[in-house]
C-alpha cells in the first residue's frame, strides 16, 4: 500500500511556516515536486526531490535567502517567501546560539557543579545521591590533577561510577593495578573531550589530553599483554587527537608530532585499522600544509599497506588524496578518486569492519562536502555552491568552504554573508585558509565596505589564532 503523504504543520516554527505556504504554492499551481523542480532549473537553480520535500515539510531550512528571492519568483508570491525565510533564519541562529549556550552550560555543570574540596593529597569529589543528597567521593590529587578534573566531572555527572573512579585513581597511583577496564576508562574520558568539537577551543583542551595521553604512557612501561596493548591502542587515538587539535589551530609541526606518535603506539598495539586512518590523517595534514605532492607521495604509501584496510577507513584515505589530486589541478584523477572513495563508503555499513571513531561516522553528506572542496579547488565553483546548499548539517557546518565557492562564482554578497556566519563561529585553521583565499577572491570588490570589513575580521581571527597555538605548543 503507498504510504500517505505527510501533511506540513505550519505552526510548529517558522521553518514549518516557510515550507507549509512554499507547498501551498506549489499545490495552488496543481504542480507536483518534479514539475516544481523543472521550474526552478528553468529558473538556473538545481534543486532535488528529496531535498524540496524536506523543505515544505519544515525539516530543513535553506541556508541561502536565494533559495527563497527564487521561490518567490518561480511561484509569483511577490516577495512573501523570501521575508518568511527571514523570520525562519533568525529563529534558526536563535535557536543554534541557544543549542550551544545549553551545551556549554551543561560542560560548565560536568565540569563544576559543585567545588571538590582538596585536602592535602586528597580530594573529596561531589556527587548528588539517588536519595538527592550530595556525597563525597575520594580520590588521590593525582588522579584529580592527572586527568584535568575530567574524571572528577565525569564521576559528578554520573558518566562514572564510583568503582571506575576507584579503579582508575588505583591504576594512577598504582600502575601495576592497571587492568583492561583503565583502557576502557581513558577511552571514556576521550570521548567526552570528543563532545566539545565545535564548541570549545581546541586550545583549551590540548593541555588536558596531552597530560592524559602522559599519563597512558607511564601505565604502559609495567603493564603486560593483554592491558599493555590495549592501553597503547587507547594512547593512539589520544595522540591522533591531539594532532588533530594542533591542526585545527595550526600548529602544523606538533600536529606532524603527534600524528607521527599515534601511528608507532597503533602498530605497537596491533590496531592496523587506527594505523592505516592515520596515514590518511597524514594526507590531509600534508594537504592543509600545501604540500601537494608530499599529500600524493604519501597517498601512494597508503594504497600499498600489506594489511587489509576497511571501507571506511579506505574511503577517508581515498578523499584525502582526491584532495591533493584537485590541488594539483588533476580532474580526472581527482573524480577517479572520488568514485572509489563513494564506492568504499557504501560498502562500509554491510561490512561491519570499521572500528575508528571517524571512520564510522563519516557520512554520505560529509563525502559530498569533500566532493564539493575538490570542484571548488578545479574551478566549478558553482557546482560546489549548488552541493554545500544541501549538505549544511548543524553540527560542523562547512560555512567557510561555502564563502569561498561563492567569491569563486562571482557572488560577493552571499560570500561575505557566508565568511561572516564562519567568523561569529570557533574557527579553525582550515576554515581560516578558506576565509584568507575567500577575501583574495573578493579583492575586484576591494571597494565595497563590507569586503573590506570581511578581510579587516579574517585578520583580526588569525591574529587570535595565532596566540591560541603558540599557547598550546606550550602546553602540548
Amino acid at each position: 500500500m503507498a504510504q500517505v503523504p505527510r501533511e506540513p504543520t505550519p505552526n510548529a516554527s517558522p521553518a514549518h511556516l516557510f515550507g507549509a505556504e512554499l507547498r501551498r504554492r506549489r499545490e495552488e499551481r496543481g504542480w507536483s515536486l518534479t514539475q516544481a523542480i523543472l521550474r526552478f532549473a528553468e529558473s538556473g537553480r538545481r534543486v532535488h526531490h528529496g531535498y524540496l520535500g524536506h523543505v515544505e515539510l519544515g525539516e530543513r531550512l535553506p541556508e541561502d535567502r536565494q533559495f527563497a528571492e527564487l521561490a518567490d519568483e518561480v511561484f509569483s508570491t511577490g516577495g512573501l517567501l523570501g521575508r518568511l525565510w527571514e523570520f525562519a533564519d533568525a529563529d534558526r541562529w536563535r535557536t543554534r546560539r541557544q543549542a550551544q549556550q545549553d551545551r556549554r552550560d551543561l560542560i560548565n555543570i560536568m565540569a563544576g557543579m559543585l567545588d571538590p574540596v582538596v585536602s592535602g593529597e586528597i580530594v573529596l569529589v561531589p556527587y548528588l545521591t539517588g536519595a538527592g543528597t550530595v556525597g563525597y567521593m575520594r580520590i588521590s590529587r593525582r588522579t584529580f590533577v592527572s586527568t584535568g578534573g575530567l574524571a572528577a566531572a565525569m564521576f559528578a555527572a554520573g558518566a562514572f561510577t564510583p568503582d571506575d573512579l576507584e579503579r582508575l585513581g588505583g591504576a594512577l597511583d598504582q600502575p601495576e593495578r592497571t587492568d583492561l577496564r583503565v583502557a576502557d576508562h581513558f577511552r571514556a574520558m576521550l570521548a567526552a573531550h570528543k563532545a566539545n568539537d565545535f564548541v570549545q577551543s581546541p586550545a583549551a583542551r590540548i593541555g588536558s589530553v596531552t597530560a592524559q595521553t602522559a599519563e597512558l604512557d607511564r601505565l604502559c612501561r609495567d603493564a603486560r599483554d593483554p592491558v599493555r596493548p590495549a592501553l597503547r591502542n587507547v594512547q593512539a587515538e589520544y595522540a591522533e587527537y591531539t594532532g588533530w587539535l594542533h591542526q585545527e589551530i595550526g600548529n602544523h609541526a606538533p600536529s606532524v608530532y603527534w600524528t607521527s606518535q599515534a601511528e608507532t603506539w597503533a602498530q605497537a598495539g596491533g590496531d592496523y585499522q587506527m594505523v592505516s586512518f592515520v596515514h590518511g590523517r597524514k594526507i590531509n595534514i600534508a594537504y592543509w600544509a600545501e604540500q601537494y605532492h608530499h599529500a600524493t607521495e604519501l597517498a601512494d604509501t597508503a594504497d600499498r599497506v600489506p594489511w587489509h584496510m576497511p571501507p571506511g577507513v579506505a574511503s577517508l584515505t581515498a578523499q584525502n588524496h582526491a584532495l591533493a589530486c584537485a590541488a594539483l589541478g588533476d580532474e580526472a584523477g581527482t573524480r577517479g578518486r572520488l568514485d572509489a572513495a563513494a564506492a568504499l563508503l557504501d560498502r562500509r555499513a554491510g561490512s561491519g569492519e570499521d572500528t575508528v571513531y571517524w571512520a564510522q561516522r563519516h557520512t554520505p553528506d560529509h563525502l559530498r562536502e569533500r566532493v564539493a572542496h575538490c570542484y571548488v579547488r578545479l574551478g566549478h565553483a558553482e557546482e560546489a555552491v549548488d552541493i554545500l546548499r544541501e549538505v549544511m548539517s548543524d553540527i560542523h557546518r562547512p560555512v567557510s568552504l561555502l564563502a569561498l565557492a561563492h567569491a569563486r562564482a562571482g557572488n560577493p554578497e552571499a560570500a561575505i554573508a557566508a565568511g561572516n556566519v564562519s567568523l561569529n563561529g570557533i574557527v579553525s585553521a582550515p576554515a581560516l585558509t578558506n576565509l584568507d583565499a575567500t577575501g583574495r577572491a573578493l579583492s575586484r570588490w576591494a571597494n565595497l565596505d563590507a569586503v573590506r570589513d570581511f578581510t579587516r575580521r579574517v585578520a583580526d581571527t588569525r591574529r587570535l589564532l595565532r596566540q591560541d597555538a603558540r599557547t598550546a605548543a606550550t602546553t602540548g
